[in-house]
């Protein structure tokens, strides 16, 4: 083969490479950036009411604050090409949804009638929720508290009633971070506390006595001291302050259900 051949094929091979690229990178565009400041409700499609919005959106972020589990309520009207599933668990594993240590992130995903195709709705969780949100329960979040809902086109009634049955069946599993935190040295404290309780009765009927110049009989036990127990300070910044602060950085993946109308 010469070499102007071998220059044409080299060409030819570098321009299918480039196709496939771009090919990506138009894919790659199909999932949205989250909305900026950062929020749970994404409302893409523009679905809900400001009042909707927001009642939702302070719903959320007191859950988020009270157990570090964010779930998202994403709104689109076109998922790109992909499954409702498919696009739900790119989303979440892009915006990095729930804490990275815990992977405890959901995207409830809605894409609404538009023209002659079908309504989606799909929710998608990290590993983190499986256990409590598996594939069968999520399902029948789908089908019972959110389709009867939105075949009346009231889509923040069933996003509302997906809420609800969410944080019922997830209640308990997560504590807050700052709440981890700070528990550990109120916990020390407290066992040191039983501890010095249990030598001080343990000594104090025998250990060694001597008499006052007023004639008392005194033990010889030094005084024990207490610490003040202090609550720490919260930490700055976070999902605290009024505000949602961002993603956590977690991973989807663990399971999920979808359906239609």
């Amino acid at each position: 083969m010469n070499l102007a051949m071998k220059l044409f094929w080299k060409s030819k091979a570098l321009l299918v490479v480039l196709f496939l690229l771009s090919l990506a990178g138009l894919r790659a565009q199909d999932i949205p950036s989250p909305m900026v400041p950062y929020r749970l409700v994404n409302d893409f499609a523009g679905l809900f009411s400001a009042t909707e919005t927001a009642s939702l959106e302070q719903k959320l972020l007191a859950y988020n604050d009270s157990t570090s589990t964010q779930i998202y309520v994403v709104t689109v009207n076109d998922l790109g090409g992909y499954p409702a599933s498919d696009y739900a668990f790119r989303l979440g594993e892009a915006w990095g949804i729930g804490q990275k240590s815990k992977n405890n992130g959901a995207v409830i995903l809605i894409k609404p009638k538009v023209g002659n195709s079908r309504g989606q709705a799909f929710i998608a969780t990290g590993y983190g929720l499986e256990a409590r949100i598996n594939d069968a329960f999520a399902g029948r979040i789908v089908r019972n508290e959110m389709i009867p809902y939105f075949v009346e086109e009231d889509y923040f009634g069933g996003v509302n009633a997906a809420i609800d049955a969410m944080i019922a069946r997830l209640s308990g599993e997560f504590v807050a971070e700052e709440q981890e935190e700070e528990g550990t040295p109120v916990i020390a404290i407290i066992i040191l506390i039983v501890v010095l309780v249990l030598i001080f009765i343990l000594f104090s009927g025998g250990g060694d006595q001597h008499i006052d110049s007023e004639g008392h009989h005194r033990n010889n036990i030094p005084p024990l001291f207490f610490p003040p127990i202090m609550g720490g300070d919260r930490r700055g910044g976070g999902f605290g302050g009024g505000g949602f602060g961002g993603l956590g950085g977690g991973s989807s993946g663990g399971g999920g259900a979808g359906g239609n109308w």
